[in-house]
């Protein structure tokens, strides 16, 4: 059964552990892709893509609900125009 639970807590929960990974190691690709990662996600939600459990608290009007595969896809998706 497909949920639309929003998932960022545990995104942010290993792009966070990446990045110290990145800096104990020295590997600022790592790091880099820690950043990125994160702000795909944010991009996502700016741009309207939400998970049901965000909806009600977005201030614009155009706002798309996807069960949580596609939110992580659609994160996907804007991370790849950045590369």
């Amino acid at each position: 059964q497909k949920t639309s639970t929003n998932p960022m807590a545990t995104l942010f929960a290993w792009t966070g552990a990446l990045r110290k990974r990145g800096e104990l190691d020295g590997l600022t690709d790592l790091m880099d892709f820690a950043d990125a990662i994160e702000k795909a996600s944010l991009d996502t939600i700016e741009s309207g893509i939400v998970t049901g459990d965000l909806k009600n608290l977005m201030e614009i009007d155009n706002v798309r609900v996807v069960d949580t595969d596609d939110f992580l896809k659609a994160i996907v998706e804007q991370y790849q125009r950045t590369l």
